[in-house]
Parts: structure tokens; C-alpha cells; sequence
């Protein structure tokens, strides 16, 4: 399902509050919520996720209502971004991201 649904702008679909709502409805007692899309957590993890949907998948008579972490700063992920980074700084004809300061290219490269 997709969340973060504001105002009147159609949005992508099924929406999470009614995917809650339906699961509740089927007699589902647990859900684990995966953010697939979230690499760390922010407002609509912690707010959203954690507090609004959690609360409405209280009140539709799911128990036990989880999410998976964010990765964050897991040293994996980190080694994985870094990786990516220094294929670009490495690989000729392939541009470096334009977010990478010179400077942090190059610790990248020492590294």
C-alpha cells in the first residue's frame, strides 16, 4: 500500500489507512510494516508509521502492529553507499555524482 496521502490530490493506491482498515476487517491480528522506500527514519516513520497507523490498527483490532527498522546507519549499508560512490569516482567516462564534494571523493579513495 502507499501512505503519505495529503489533500485532495489523487494519490497512488491502495492507500495504507484503507489496506489497515480491511486487514482489520479479515480478522488480521499482526502486521509487520516494511518501508521499502525508506532508507532512514523521519517523520513518516516515526509519526506516521510508528503513531497514526499503529493507533488505526489498534482501533481496527490489530494487536500487534510492527514496523522493520530503517537501515540508517547500519556499517553494511554505509560500505554499500560508499561502494557505489567510488564506482563512479573510479570508472572512466562514468561522471561522479554531483552531490560528492572533491573533498570526500577523495577520503573515499583512500579508503
Amino acid at each position: 500500500s502507499y501512505q503519505s496521502r495529503v489533500g485532495s490530490v489523487r494519490w497512488l493506491q491502495p492507500y495504507a489507512e484503507r489496506v489497515i482498515l480491511e486487514l482489520g476487517s479479515q480478522g488480521v491480528k499482526q502486521l509487520l510494516v516494511v518501508p521499502i522506500s525508506f532508507v532512514s527514519e523521519h517523520i513518516e516513520t516515526l509519526q506516521e508509521i510508528d503513531i497514526e497507523y499503529r493507533e488505526l490498527a489498534h482501533r481496527a483490532g490489530i494487536a500487534d502492529f510492527r514496523r522493520v527498522p530503517a537501515l540508517n546507519t547500519d556499517p553494511l549499508f554505509i560500505a554499500g553507499l560508499a561502494a557505489l560512490v567510488r564506482t563512479h569516482l573510479l570508472t572512466p567516462g562514468l561522471a561522479a555524482p554531483a552531490f560528492v564534494p572533491a573533498a570526500v571523493g577523495s577520503s573515499l579513495l583512500e579508503r
